[in-house]
Formats: C-alpha cells, sequence, structure tokens
C-alpha cells in the first residue's frame, strides 16, 4: 500500500511539475517582404498616372462644408486632379527608392496621358507596357489607375460641444505590369482617410490650422502612395514570440531581460540551463536560447536549439509552443532569405 501511495504522489509531482510553466509573449517588430510577387530581376520600375476617372464619379468635384455640399470651382479641380497626382507619384517613388529594393524608379509626368472618362477601366497593353519599358529602361510599370477624393469639413460649434474637423478621403487604383504579360501582375484599390483636429498648444495658446481642400487632398495623397508602397517594398510589420517560464528567479531575470530586448543577457541565462539534467527544463532552455538566436541574427542557431527543443518537448503546453515557434523560424527563415536578396543583403 506505501508502494501504491508513493506511485501516487510521484504522479501527482509530475502533474504539477507539468503545469507550472508561465508563457511570456514579447513584441517585436520583423521586416516583411511585398506582398506583389515581383521577380527579383526587376531592379528599375517606371511610374505613371492614367489619368482615369470613371464616369460615375463626380462627387470629387464636390467638398463639404458644414454638413453641406458644394461644388468646387472648375480651376480648383483641376488644381487639386493635378497636384494629388504628382504627389502621388512622388511619394511612392521616394519610399520605393528608401527602400533600396529598386536600383532606379523613372517618373513619368502627371499629364504623360491626357486625362479621361470612361464607364469602365480596361488594363494597359502589353505592347504599351513594353513601350514604356523600353523608353523609361524599366523592366516593369506601376499605374495609377484611377484616383478620387473628396473633401470635407465643419467649423466648431458654438459652446464647444462640437471641435472643429477636416477629412479628407482618398481613394486609388493601383497596377503592377510588366512587359510580355496581358494582365497585371497586381491590381489593387487603396483607400485612404485623414483627419485633421483643430487644438491648441499648451505653450503658445495658437491652434492648429485646419488644411483647406487643396492642401489637405494633396497631403493625403501623398500619405496613401506612401502607405500603397508596403504592397511593393519590404516594410516593417509588428509580430511576437512567445518564451517560456519557469518558477525559477534566474528564469524570471532572463524573461525580464527579453521584455527589455537585452537578448544577449537573457541568452546566457537560458544556455547554462539547455544541459539540465531534467528533460523539461532543458527544453524549455533550448526553446527560449532559439528565440534569444533568431533576435540575435543567428538564424543557423537559432534552428538547431529550436529542433532541440522540439525533441525535448514532445509533449504538453511546453511541447506545442516548440512544435509552433519550428513552423515559425522556418517561414522565417524563407523570408530572410528572399529579403536578403532582394536588399541585396549578403552574410560571410
Amino acid at each position: 500500500m506505501s508502494k501504491f501511495n508513493r506511485y501516487l504522489e510521484l504522479i501527482f509531482v509530475c502533474l504539477v511539475m507539468a503545469s507550472c510553466i508561465t508563457t511570456q509573449r514579447i513584441p517585436i517588430d520583423q521586416l516583411e517582404p511585398g506582398k506583389v510577387n515581383l521577380p527579383e530581376q526587376v531592379r528599375k520600375v517606371a511610374l505613371i498616372s492614367r489619368n482615369f476617372k470613371f464616369s460615375i464619379d463626380t462627387l470629387s468635384n464636390y467638398w463639404n462644408l458644414n454638413f453641406r455640399l458644394n461644388k468646387g470651382l472648375k480651376r480648383d479641380n483641376q488644381f487639386i486632379d493635378s497636384a494629388s497626382t504628382a504627389q502621388s507619384l512622388d511619394n511612392l517613388r521616394k519610399a520605393l527608392v528608401e527602400s533600396g529594393r529598386f536600383d532606379e524608379v523613372y517618373v513619368y509626368p502627371y499629364n504623360a496621358i491626357k486625362p479621361h472618362r470612361e464607364d469602365k477601366e480596361l488594363p494597359l497593353s502589353s505592347g504599351f507596357i513594353q513601350s514604356l519599358c523600353t523608353e523609361s529602361e524599366t523592366d516593369a510599370v506601376i499605374s495609377l489607375e484611377m484616383l478620387s477624393s473628396f473633401y470635407s469639413r465643419h467649423n466648431a460649434a458654438v459652446g464647444g460641444q462640437v471641435s472643429a474637423e477636416a477629412t479628407a478621403k482618398v481613394t486609388a487604383i493601383w497596377s503592377v505590369y510588366t512587359p510580355k504579360r496581358d494582365e497585371p501582375v497586381d491590381r489593387f484599390t487603396h483607400s485612404e482617410v485623414i483627419r485633421w483636429g483643430e487644438k491648441e498648444h499648451s505653450q503658445n495658446h495658437q491652434k492648429h490650422i485646419l488644411p483647406d481642400r487643396r492642401e489637405a487632398i494633396s497631403a493625403a495623397c501623398g500619405i496613401a502612395a506612401k502607405n500603397y508602397s508596403k504592397r511593393i517594398v519590404p516594410y516593417w510589420t509588428e509580430s511576437s514570440r512567445l518564451l517560456i517560464g519557469l518558477d525559477k528567479p534566474e528564469f524570471v531575470d532572463a524573461l525580464s531581460y527579453a521584455t527589455k530586448n537585452k537578448w544577449k543577457e537573457a541568452s546566457r541565462i537560458w544556455e547554462k540551463y539547455t544541459n539540465n539534467p531534467q528533460t523539461r527544463v532543458a527544453g524549455i532552455a533550448a526553446l527560449n536560447y532559439a528565440v534569444a538566436q533568431e533576435m540575435l541574427g543567428d538564424f543557423a542557431k537559432a534552428a538547431l536549439w529550436s529542433d532541440k527543443s522540439v525533441k525535448l518537448l514532445r509533449n504538453g503546453e511546453a511541447g506545442r509552443i516548440a512544435r509552433g515557434y519550428a513552423a515559425i523560424l522556418y517561414q522565417r527563415e524563407l523570408k530572410v532569405s528572399k529579403l536578403n536578396s532582394l536588399l541585396k543583403i549578403s552574410h560571410p
């Protein structure tokens, strides 16, 4: 009977040990390839505007003031069309150049194609794209197929119950073309809403001046174009990694280091425990150590220790986390390899 009780006690201790883990999700920023799958050989691109609007798009000639629709002056409408198109192309050019993804970005004048309206917008022909690429000595064309905008503004109400605000809504259709293809590589509708509020500065008590229609739409188009560039070039995005903690003072310290982005300090602690005689402790240390090596940029070492953690942590929640991280790391290695090639980064 005493042996049986001892056996039950051992099972209970094992269950407690198996359940006694904590997890800590660490937010990180990571670089992602662009969403458009352009061949790596495409190093030079041309930007052009179709100057196209749908026949039904008449609202862009109006604007809203204090919840009442007003028709814009013809000269204002024409200026806004040209200025917003030029701003879109210029901001996209800057984003593409600064990314390092392309060697050259050629921009056609905003009026290279005459403004026109139709019921339906058709893709540019492969012959036309080929002629543009030959003329500009580029490998692909990014076309601003359509650009539409609307400006709204209301002033502050008496008594301060409603604060003054200006809003610009932008909708743009962008397409990416390569020669010898009848259809675009990518066609994407990007919408953006930018708001400005009239607030007092605390120091000099001056108010922000709300932008007028011209200024607001041009600025909003520039912001929208820069944000659209994330489909084309590598961009930073928020992600996270899951670490496992144990009821040990040093593990608590290591997690604290990790949350402060001090991965070298954290890795030193976890490395010590990778040789622990308790398989579970060694497995958790190996997993955390692998994450630390990834954060330090050593993907080979991260993969090595991730594999060890999977072998050591076969069951339970810790095992599930180890297998999940192994899958994340595999995908991350593929993306990093692609990024290095796109950005011409070589490692010894």
